[in-house]
């Protein structure tokens, strides 16, 4: 029996051991939350916003006008139930005091809460004179002067009353604040502060922006700060501690998030400005390490939560932006980016990739982080604000709560040109009749708030119509607590212009699930206790943290649902200051109160990694260079680009002893370099042929005995997007193996015939005279993506190729792009078969029936599935001795979005007949064909489009006939039905099943992958790997920094090893990956444009 000293428990009566439902059983009686009426609970709040264009408290003149404010839970009389704090914009901030069972008692008037009121955004809660009551710190921002916008500290009286004292504390700061937080960042016992500050030079473009702040009081003026308290002041020591630089902030949380416990910070910033990932340098600074540990990042970053959300115990970082979900208001409110200003921000101007979309950064590990929000399906929830990761029907599984709406759309493209318009016309001088007009005409849509329920597994599905949330409204600031302390976590929301929301929780009535709260009591108000609770094999990790989502606060108790769990083994309570305390055989269903003052120094010895490989230092110091071509310059509305598929790596003994060596392909202008094995290593090889011919874009590549004397010679695919069409640079090559790793060019006149653009090839000996036949697999027409070119089998006659594709196999030449091509003997009757698939086409596989080939794919309806597909791997899952094939696709992380009742087109031809080809990439809507791609771009390369169809309303509600006429349908047009890459399992007979990959796997574009069995079981595990950088500037960058090692599961299916276990964390593009299985198995990583990567097994 534990002291009852150590912990105090309470058991709730209105809740046993039930047994649990899952959501999914829910019926419309057990909808999992109610809406509290206003008459009931007490609650009569509005932000009502009233704008005044004669001066700047309007969207014309503020940018932040309609931003909205926030709401702050916390017990402020230590009753035991929680108190609801909203901030108002303009009207006064109210306070109400919790009496029980959902009902509360304004007592605003007579609480001094609105002294020095301003316009008020965020809101927080402190302990900032350890009385043992919490205090209030409010941020103000507004169109005012920065003595107007000071931010106030309400010190609690503890009779309900506050009095401001935020000059006295040093923590009057005049920024255009947005919200705060109070932690003790430098770990010497006291609470510091960090201020979140907008910024006043909105509507600036980038370089006159960067310009202001060579001027560091300017500077200071528009930056975030940092606050550190010295003998109870609070210190500006924001540029000491490494975090002076400009801020659009609009999200902020405070967490470790690399577990060293010591507190980082990370900074949602609207705009061009890269969000701000302070990692803490345990010395009293900080380092932005926002561009180390991610690819890419949101855009107009908004709200922030951080919580771990695929139970893995590593936080997971959601950042909200405003990209629509709706297509209408996808083409009529999202302005487009061009390629100058892309490259302008995330180059010349060290920005990020930033792309307009919510983002969800999943924690990889190593402080690295892949963003996985297209995946998820969370990525478009139009122009949101609060983001909030918590367990709301006590499943075990972390949900996220959005809220939505803006009161006035200043970014409407009509507007905006209306508006530019008359502002010309006027010479900047707009009569306040007319400016009245344009602002009323701005565009005005409520929208409802989105919740998503993590089905485990990497899968949210969204319930907004099951849970009673779906409320149009213009919300801002959220907030969670048990506020009626049965178990659960009710959801209070701030509105513009409309009573708040108090939604009931029934998940505890409806029995689903099981939960436990943890209330800590520190030495400080703000603990950032880590709790971590053991159960069946199982743990689950969280942080005490109170500043979420947007401009708001929570309830700072770890609340776990535990779903079906009745009880935890024990619980890990870790405390900054290095004391822990460790409960046991904890029931399931009641409130534990911890204090720190019960706990023990003890030294928490935190597991160092071991990896299973580490990168490594080789002699090999292969760097692909990329030559410079901008396949956009001419093809605008290209996906990504055709000109950056290098580089590839082959691999063959070339001298005899029994190690791997290795060609890797170069660039255009590049030579291929070729690597031999030696006791001291590899070496490189030097090779005229290569040399001079360095004028080709090496593709594929492989080691194969063209003219039949025993020794391996060398075939290469030439490709590229940037050569004219039939160029003789896309001419393929044969190198004759002389000897000692020299290769001579051989001469062969049906490949100086074709010279197309090719990627892929495979060796096979398809009609079993003994010698080796080639099978190129092409790609493009150059600049005329996505029309194809034929691909080609050559059969080989004495060492010379002759295109023999029309007599033996007509149908290939037509298949498409084809990106892989494996021979493969998928029936196990002594003939080469082959498999091909690519960008735009179904699964081909192609049978060999007596030296030709016929496509049976339809017998398996792989005919049906169309993808993009890039990548073949040949294994025997399960040891049947079928051969079975992973299919790598792009992967579900795409903006794109498919299904066979709605595939993704693509067309192309000449639209407006000017001599150069056009693109049209389109999917369905509404039940017609819309195009994807905004209007502008689309104007940019079809002219024609503004004047056929002037208005951005119109394009948003035209299809794509109505744009391009009846063109469209003589072009050229493929389809796409599903990015899921896919396991084919062989049952015989040329019969498949189809399996999914599992669904980290889907996160990634599968562009390569080899053999490995990393557990020693005799059962083939394979490596991927793949990545897309080079898309269109709108479209994300397909850009995960690892690989993935698919481990056997003997059967139908693969387990995961990601490296958080591996140490497979990638740097570049990669394109290429080879396991080099000598005496000590290495790794080798193709990065376009980039160095090799290098990873040897750990001993």
């Amino acid at each position: 029996m534990r002291d009852i000293t150590l912990v105090y428990l309470i058991t709730l009566s209105l809740v046993g051991f039930f047994g649990c439902k899952d959501i999914s059983d829910i019926k419309n009686q057990d909808m999992p939350f109610k809406k509290i009426s206003s008459s009931y609970s007490g609650i009569e709040f509005s932000n009502t916003i009233t704008p005044n264009l004669e001066n700047y408290e309007n969207l014309f003149d503020y940018d932040y006008f309609y931003n909205g404010s926030g709401v702050g839970i916390a017990d402020i009389n230590n009753d035991g139930l929680q108190d609801i704090l909203f901030t108002a914009n303009q009207k006064d901030n109210k306070l109400y005091l919790n009496k029980g069972n959902l009902k509360f008692e304004d007592i605003t008037s007579n609480s001094g809460i609105n002294e020095n009121k301003g316009w008020a955004s965020g809101i927080t809660f402190v302990d900032i004179n350890a009385d043992g009551w919490l205090d209030i710190y409010i941020s103000q921002g507004g169109p005012y002067k920065p003595s107007s916008r000071e931010n106030v500290l309400l010190i609690n009286n503890q009779d309900l009353t506050f009095t401001e004292r935020s000059k006295e504390y040093g923590l009057n700061d005049g920024g255009i604040s947005t919200q705060s937080a109070f932690f003790d960042y430098d770990n010497d016992g006291d609470l510091d502060c960090i201020v979140m500050n907008e910024n006043q030079f909105f509507g600036f473009d980038p370089i006159s922006f960067f310009k202001k702040f060579e001027d560091k009081k300017i500077l200071m003026e528009n930056s975030s700060h940092l606050y550190e308290q010295i003998d109870g002041k609070f210190i500006n020591v924001t540029e000491k501690a490494g975090i002076l630089s400009p801020t659009f902030g609009l999200g902020l949380c405070i967490t470790d998030l690399n577990d060293d416990d010591w507190p980082d910070i990370y900074i949602a910033n609207d705009y061009y400005l890269k969000d701000a990932m302070y990692i803490n340098n345990k010395n009293g600074t900080f380092s932005n390490n926002i561009k180390e540990a991610t690819k890419q990042i949101s855009f107009y970053g908004m709200g922030v939560d951080i919580e771990d959300i695929n139970h893995d115990n590593l936080s997971d970082i959601l950042v909200l932006d405003m990209a629509s979900s709706d297509h209408v208001r996808s083409k009529t409110l999202m302005a487009s980016m061009d390629t100058e200003s892309f490259d302008l921000i995330t180059n010349k101007l060290d920005q990020h990739y930033q792309y307009m979309f919510n983002s969800l950064q999943l924690n990889i590990g190593n402080n690295k982080y892949h963003n996985i929000a297209h995946q998820l399906n969370i990525a478009k929830t139009d122009w949101s604000w609060a983001g909030l990761i918590f367990d709301f029907d006590n499943d075990g599984n972390e949900d996220i709560f959005v809220t939505n709406g803006y009161r006035k759309y200043a970014l409407d493209n009509d507007s905006r040109i209306r508006i530019d318009k008359t502002k010309k016309d006027y010479n900047n001088k707009v009569p306040i009749e007319i400016k009245k007009k344009l602002y009323n005409e701005l565009p005005s849509e409520k929208l409802s708030n989105i919740m998503y329920k993590n089905e485990g597994n990497l899968n949210f599905k969204e319930i907004s119509s099951d849970s009673n949330l779906l409320e149009p409204s213009f919300s801002n600031g959220a907030s969670y607590a048990d506020l009626d302390n049965d178990g659960d976590l009710d959801i209070v929301v701030n509105n513009i212009d409309e009573n708040a929301f108090l939604y009931q929780n029934l998940s505890v009535e409806n029995k689903i699930g099981n939960f436990l709260k943890i209330k800590l009591e520190g030495k400080l108000s703000e603990t950032f206790a880590k709790v971590t609770i053991y159960f069946k094999d199982k743990s689950r990790k969280k942080e005490s943290k109170r500043v979420r989502g947007y401009l708001s606060a929570v309830d700072n108790s770890v609340h776990f649902g535990l779903g079906k769990v009745t009880k935890i083994d024990s619980v890990l309570i870790e405390w900054n200051s290095r004391e822990k305390e460790v409960l046991y055989d904890i029931d399931a269903n009641q409130n534990i109160v911890v204090k720190q003052s019960n706990s023990k120094i003890n030294e928490i010895k935190k597991e160092k990694s071991n990896f299973i490989f580490e990168k490594i230092n080789d002699q090999i110091l292969f760097s692909h260079n990329e030559n410079q071509y901008n396949d956009f310059e001419q093809e605008i509305l290209l996906p990504y680009k055709q000109s950056t598929l290098g580089p590839h790596i082959s691999k063959a003994d070339l001298n005899g002893d029994k190690i791997d060596d290795f060609y890797i392909g170069g660039a255009f202008n590049q030579e291929g370099k070729l690597y031999l094995s030696s006791k001291d290593g590899y070496f490189q090889k030097t090779n005229s042929s290569f040399k001079n011919d360095s004028k080709y874009e090496d593709m594929e590549s492989i080691f194969v005995d063209i003219d039949n004397d025993k020794d391996l010679d060398l075939f290469i695919v030439s490709g590229g997007n940037e050569f004219n069409s039939r160029s003789g640079e896309l001419a393929d090559r044969v190198y004759l193996n002389s000897g000692n790793g020299n290769f001579v060019r051989d001469t062969q006149e049906d490949l100086e015939n074709y010279t197309i653009s090719g990627k892929t090839v495979t060796p096979i000996d398809y009609d079993k005279d003994g010698d080796m036949d080639i099978i190129v697999g092409n790609r493009i027409q150059t600049k005329k993506y996505p029309i194809h070119e034929p691909s080609i089998i050559y059969e080989n006659i004495n060492g010379k190729l002759f295109n023999n594709t029309y007599n033996i196999s007509p149908d290939f030449e037509n298949f498409g792009i084809i990106n892989k091509i494996i021979t493969t003997d998928f029936n196990n009757d002594g003939w080469n078969d082959f498999i091909a698939v690519g960008e735009w086409t179904n699964i081909g596989l192609f049978l060999n029936e007596n030296g030709k080939f016929r496509n049976i794919s339809y017998e398996n309806n792989l005919n049906e599935l169309y993808g993009l597909w890039f990548h073949i791997q040949e294994t025997d899952i399960n040891n049947d001795g079928l051969k079975d094939y992973v299919i790598g696709n792009i992967g579900n992380n795409s903006k794109y979005k498919t299904s066979f009742e709605k595939p993704l087109k693509i067309f192309g031809s000449d639209f407006d007949g000017n001599g150069t080809h056009d693109i049209v990439l389109s999917y369905k809507y509404d039940g017609q064909y819309v195009p994807l791609r905004g209007k502008e771009c689309s104007t940019q390369q079809m002219p024609f489009i503004s004047e056929k169809i002037p208005s951005f309303e119109e394009f948003a509600n035209a299809s794509i006939e109505d744009i391009y006429g009846s063109e469209i349908l003589d072009a050229y047009e493929r389809k796409v039905t599903s990015f899921e890459s896919i396991i084919l399992i062989n049952k015989g007979n040329n019969q498949f099943d189809i399996e999914k990959l599992p669904q980290i796997a889907q996160s990634l574009p599968i562009l390569t992958s080899d053999i490995i069995d990393i557990n020693n079981d005799g059962y083939e595990d394979i490596i991927i790997a793949g990545n897309i950088y080079n898309t269109e500037v709108e479209t994300p960058r397909l850009d995960n920094q690892f690989a993935l090692i698919l481990v056997s599961d003997k059967d139908t299916g693969y387990n995961v090893i990601g490296p958080e276990k591996s140490g497979l964390y990638l740097s570049g593009n990669t394109k290429s990956i080879k396991v080099i299985d000598n005496e000590n198995i290495k790794i080798l990583v193709g990065n376009n444009n980039s160095s090799l990567d290098i990873f040897e097994m750990r001993k």
